[in-house]
């Protein structure tokens, strides 16, 4: 399809990616359980102050998301990913320093880590997608796509496990294994092929960049409703997600970082395996857009569930079928992109894509977290879901997403 599938180098580099891809995601998972209990746990932040937090790491995605993509997609991939995997680590060394030399850690502390670690993620986030192409055979993108959402997905849930035993552990061993894994991702970075040089052009100027990628989003129509379920996903289901369950949690079920463990670890694990059954069904699957729709309004209806505030058990059990859904959507969506891009700006739409899961994470952060603050849990998680259903019915109307068909 491309020309760029192309290059020198490692007969099979697939391999060496999905090595450096999980470096990234492990210590990412981690993060995900030791961010929010650093915030709600050890320093017992209300509401608002967890939801602003959480924000804090999400909102770099909103000036920097596309900032990455632009960089990626006129520079050398490879280089960039292994600068972006030593200055990754940089946050948890000096936060594990200081919490070693007997240091005091603090909310605006935190605020700060947030921040730095959410605007280096977001620059390597679309550099690592605009390489996935290059490594990958003609006509085996949709399976990649797939096993790299599942190992994503895997490494997140290892990260997870690990981040349970921190009651007990404490957080500056976790934040050194952090630091470890992103350094040694650096050895399977550098085993990547140098993807092809860019053509000879006339860079317009960072805005025109930009505007061009959101151009591209626009006049596609396999693309723009894509992304804007996505950006739906990120505001009504990211938010709660990240602002209101660690809540729901220590109010509702007294729990701590074991239980939040279970509750990522429930919908991680769903997540894996509906990704790792599209590996097998990849080339089988056309009606993409269908699909995309069920599973997201699966969502709306799973949070509504979880509105009522059920037994823990009953409450993990509805994050696992959750967690389904998202698998569904994250590989779907992510697969649609890849396909449909071109090459010249494929770094910057799959910025878009995951600005819309990283940007629209922290508004819905924000706004849950406020919600919840005002009215409580229970409304906090029941009108994102009315949104979204709200959103899914536009988009179904203005949209082919239910007919198109997306193959490579």
């Amino acid at each position: 399809m491309d020309q760029d599938r192309t290059v020198t180098g490692s007969a099979n580099p697939f391999p060496a990616y999905l090595v450096g891809l999980t470096s990234w995601f492990v210590p990412l998972g981690v993060q995900m359980v030791l961010f929010p209990w650093l915030v709600a746990v050890v320093l017992r932040m209300d509401a608002f102050a967890v939801g602003l937090a959480q924000a804090a790491v999400m909102a770099p995605s909103l000036l920097f998301l596309p900032l990455g993509g632009l960089v990626a997609d006129r520079g050398n991939p490879r280089r960039l990913l292994l600068r972006y995997h030593v200055i990754y680590a940089l946050p948890p060394l000096a936060l594990a320093g200081l919490l070693l030399a007997g240091g005091e850690l603090s909310y605006a502390l935190l605020i700060v880590y947030g921040v730095t670690a959410g605007a280096i993620g977001a620059f390597a986030i679309p550099t690592r997608d605009a390489l996935l192409p290059v490594v990958v055979k003609s006509g085996e993108l949709p399976r990649a796509v797939a096993l790299v959402t599942a190992l994503q997905f895997f490494g997140q849930l290892v990260g997870i496990a690990c981040a349970s035993a921190a009651d007990w552990l404490g957080a500056a061993p976790l934040l050194l294994l952090n630091a470890g894994l992103l350094l040694l991702g650096c050895l399977a970075v550098l085993r990547l092929p140098q993807p092809p040089a860019h053509p000879p052009s006339q860079h317009p100027g960072f805005w025109r960049s930009i505007g061009e990628g959101f151009s591209a989003a626009v006049k596609s129509d396999q693309i723009w409703p894509v992304l804007l379920l996505n950006f739906g996903v990120g505001v009504f289901y990211v938010g709660p997600f990240m602002a209101v369950l660690p809540l729901a949690v220590r109010d509702n079920y007294h729990g701590g970082s074991l239980e939040l463990s279970y509750v990522n670890l429930a919908f991680w694990a769903a997540t894996i395996a509906a990704s790792m059954a599209l590996v097998g069904l990849a080339r089988r699957v056309t009606l993409r857009g269908r699909m995309i729709g069920l599973a997201v309004a699966t969502g709306a209806v799973i949070l509504t569930a979880l509105s009522t505030l059920p037994s823990f058990p009953v409450f993990v059990a509805l994050i696992f079928v959750w967690g389904i859904g998202a698998g569904i959507t994250m590989t779907q969506s992510r697969t649609v992109v890849q396909i449909v891009a071109p090459a010249t700006h494929r770094a910057r739409l799959m910025a878009l894509f995951q600005l819309g899961l990283s940007g629209g994470g922290p508004i819905g952060a924000l706004l849950t977290g406020s919600i919840c603050a005002v009215w409580g849990l229970r409304s906090a998680m029941l009108l994102p879901a009315l949104a979204m259903v709200l959103l899914i019915g536009f988009v179904l109307v203005r949209s082919r997403l239910w007919t198109m068909r997306t193959v490579e």
